[in-house]
Formats: C-alpha cells, sequence, structure tokens
C-alpha cells in the first residue's frame, strides 16, 4: 500500500488529493507492468499503443450500445482505490460477458487523465487484444471511459461510454485501425 504520510511534511495535501495521487500512481505502476509484460506481443503481434489525442476522441471508437443487465452492472461504481486500469479491466469483463470466450487475453492497457475545464476529473482506459481467432481482424482496442464522482473521502470511477476499434488483417484496411467491421 502507497503511504504519502511521510510526504506530508515536505508537502500537505487533503485527503482527497492523496487519494487522487494515491490512485494515479497506482494506475501508473500497473500501466507500466501491463507495456513491460506485453512488449514482446505487442512487437510480435504488431500491436501498437495508441496516443493521448487519439483516446481522447470517443469518435475515434465504434460506440458499443448496451442492454439489460449489462447496463446495470457496468453502471456500479468502481472505488478509485483499485485504480483506474483495474476499474476498466473490471467493467470490460462485465460488459463482454455474452461473449462466448475461453479467456481473453489482454496485451496492453494504457490509462489516460484529462483534467480539464470542460471535463474535470475524467479518466479513459484503452485496452488493446491480439490474437483472435478471426480471419478478417487481427486486434481489438477497447475504450472505456469514467468520471470521478463522490465525496473526497470515498471517490469512485464511473462507467460513462464504451466504444471498440479493429485492426483489420486482410483487404485495403490491413493493419489499420477501424470503427468499421474488417472485411
Amino acid at each position: 500500500m502507497l503511504n504519502l504520510n511521510s510526504f506530508n511534511h515536505l508537502l500537505p495535501v487533503s485527503s482527497a488529493s492523496a487519494y487522487l495521487l494515491k490512485g494515479v500512481m497506482t494506475s501508473a505502476l500497473l500501466s507500466l507492468s501491463f507495456v513491460s509484460l506485453s512488449s514482446y506481443a505487442a512487437t510480435s503481434n504488431l500491436v501498437n499503443s495508441i496516443s493521448r489525442s487519439e483516446a481522447a476522441n470517443p469518435a475515434n471508437f465504434y460506440h458499443l450500445n448496451m442492454n439489460g443487465d449489462a447496463v446495470t452492472y457496468a453502471s456500479a461504481p468502481c472505488s478509485m482505490k483499485k485504480g483506474l486500469i483495474a476499474c476498466g479491466l473490471e467493467k470490460l469483463k462485465l460488459i463482454n460477458s455474452s461473449i462466448n470466450e475461453v479467456h481473453a487475453d489482454y496485451d496492453l492497457a494504457q490509462a489516460f487523465y484529462y483534467p480539464s475545464k470542460a471535463q474535470p476529473k475524467t479518466g479513459v482506459v484503452v485496452i488493446t487484444r491480439s490474437g483472435l481467432m478471426d480471419d478478417s481482424v487481427s486486434a481489438e482496442r477497447y475504450r472505456i471511459s469514467f468520471t470521478l464522482k463522490g465525496k473526497p473521502s470515498n471517490l469512485n470511477w464511473h462507467w460513462v461510454q464504451y466504444g471498440v476499434q479493429y485492426q483489420c488483417l486482410r483487404g485495403n484496411k490491413a493493419g489499420k485501425w477501424t470503427t468499421n467491421i474488417c472485411p
């Protein structure tokens, strides 16, 4: 567990700031572990990371609509203490629960924070999966966006939107990311 109390004498922080800092640091550490663990898979399957600006724009992803229980479960808040990537993986598992998959194996997970005036407390997780059993799609990239809500002592990530991109394996879109179905 990350202990910020030893830093209080250097820079006093509120409990809300301490929780936010813990969540950011935890997500950063998890991001590094996913990137380092997936570096071989990323190079061997031609999966590359997404830029901050591309991840910020939901129009770069096909918006997936959900119905029924998936919405109920995905809408449940996720504790900021878990970290943004862990929340993203949790929501992705819930959202994709109806898909018949033996085991989902993700190659790369990235977390982005967008603390702007227009959208304060916004976080986006992009999770990439390659090596699919599909002759037209080589990889999928999921975008899960969250907003941070709650009291400073109990902040939670709340799911906002879910989208997907496909990396085509053949045709004129081979190797390119698209929101359309691959040929």
